[in-house]
Parts: C-alpha cells; structure tokens; sequence
C-alpha cells in the first residue's frame, strides 16, 4: 500500500472541504481549484483516493464530535424554545434526556406464556396501534 502525504494544496482542500459551506473562501469548488492553480477535475480525483477520502472523514469525525459544536446547537434550540418554537423545545428535551416517550402499560391477566401465537399478535398490534394513536395527537 503506498503512503500517502499531503500536498500543502490537498491539505487546503481539506480544510475547504471541511469549512460550512455557507463560510467558504471561496464559495465555489471551481473557484477554489482556480485559487490553487488546479483543474476542478483534480480536486475530485482528490476526493477519490482512499487515504484523502479516511483523512477526510477523520476530520470530519472530529468537528462533527466536537462538544463547543453539540453545545452551541443546543443553545440554539433553547433559544428557539423559548420564542416558542415547539419542535425546538422537544428537540432539546430529547437531546438533554429530560423528556422519554410515555410509558405504555400492558396488561393481561394471562401470562405471556400462556398466550396463543395469535392471541399475543394481537396483543402487540393493539400496542402498536395506541402507540400510533399517542404520536398522532402529541405535539412537537
């Protein structure tokens, strides 16, 4: 397997590549090939190597984890919650695990054991289906 270095342009690339789009310099990957004296079509057999595609995603990997990231998505939830925003408001109490799905109580005065094939499929489909039911009505 050969060994693969970066380029100082490769590692621009990367860098570019892992930059939001929105804050690009420039914004355009036909822009930034021209900014490095490359043909666009370089950047993508770049992009095709299997050693730049694992150094990619490791950096990618690593800003997607990144806790200053996860921590400031969920203060944008909060601050949306807070103008009431009820998705946002859900979304943060999923996120901070202070809201779980409701509990649902089944009850039979057999054993599960003691069930039938059919009678315990029913069972489950009529679970299923007060499942349903709750999402339906609940508000997110």
């Amino acid at each position: 397997m050969e060994e693969f270095v970066l380029s100082s342009e490769q590692s621009q690339y990367l860098d570019w590549l892992c930059t939001a789009p929105s804050e690009r310099e420039p914004s355009t990957k036909t822009k930034f090939a021209e900014l490095i004296g490359v043909n666009v079509k370089t950047l993508r057999r770049w992009e095709a190597k299997p050693t730049f595609r694992a150094e990619w995603e490791k950096r990618v990997e690593t800003i997607q984890g990144s806790p200053e990231r996860t921590q400031r998505l969920l203060d944008s939830l909060y601050a949306k919650a807070l103008d009431g925003d009820t998705k946002a408001a859900s979304l943060y109490l999923q996120a901070t695990n202070r809201m779980s799905p409701p509990t649902i109580e089944v009850n039979s005065k057999q054993s599960s054991r003691e069930l039938s094939d059919a009678e315990l499929d029913a069972l489950i489909a009529a679970t299923a289906a007060q499942e349903r039911t709750l999402r339906q009505f609940k508000v997110v």
